[in-house]
C-alpha cells in the first residue's frame, strides 16, 4: 500500500526527473560544465595566494603550507624507510663480515629541501 503523501510527489517528480535527465545527458549541458570547470578552476589559482597571504596574516596555514609539510614528512618517511633497509642488510650480514659488528657511517642523503 502505497503511503497518501507519495501520490503527489510521483505525480511532480517523474515529469521533472525525466526532464532533468535529458538536460543532464545534452551536449549543451555537458559544454556549459566543462566550461564552468575552468572558469572555476582560473579563479581559484587567480584568488588561491591572495587567501594564502591573508590566512598568513592571521597565522592559520594555507594550502601552501599543508603541502610543504606533507612533502616533508613523505621525504622523512622515505629516509625512515632507506634507513631501515640498510640496518636489516647490516643486521643479515654475518658477524665476521664486518669486523666488530658496528654499523658503517655514511652520508644521509639530503633532498635538497629545508
Amino acid at each position: 500500500m502505497t503511503p497518501l503523501w507519495r501520490l503527489p510527489f510521483d505525480a511532480v517528480e517523474r515529469p521533472l526527473s525525466a526532464l532533468s535527465e535529458s538536460w543532464v545527458q545534452s551536449d549543451t549541458f555537458m559544454d556549459a560544465t566543462a566550461v564552468a570547470f575552468r572558469v572555476q578552476r582560473r579563479l581559484s589559482r587567480a584568488v588561491q595566494p591572495y587567501i594564502g597571504q591573508w590566512l598568513n596574516l592571521w597565522g592559520i596555514p594555507s594550502r601552501s603550507d599543508a603541502v610543504l609539510i606533507s612533502n616533508q614528512v613523505a621525504s622523512l618517511e622515505r629516509q625512515l624507510r632507506e634507513l631501515r633497509q640498510e640496518l636489516r642488510g647490516v643486521e643479515s650480514e654475518p658477524e665476521g663480515g664486518r669486523g666488530n659488528g658496528a654499523v658503517a657511517q655514511q652520508p644521509v642523503r639530503s633532498t635538497g629541501r629545508a
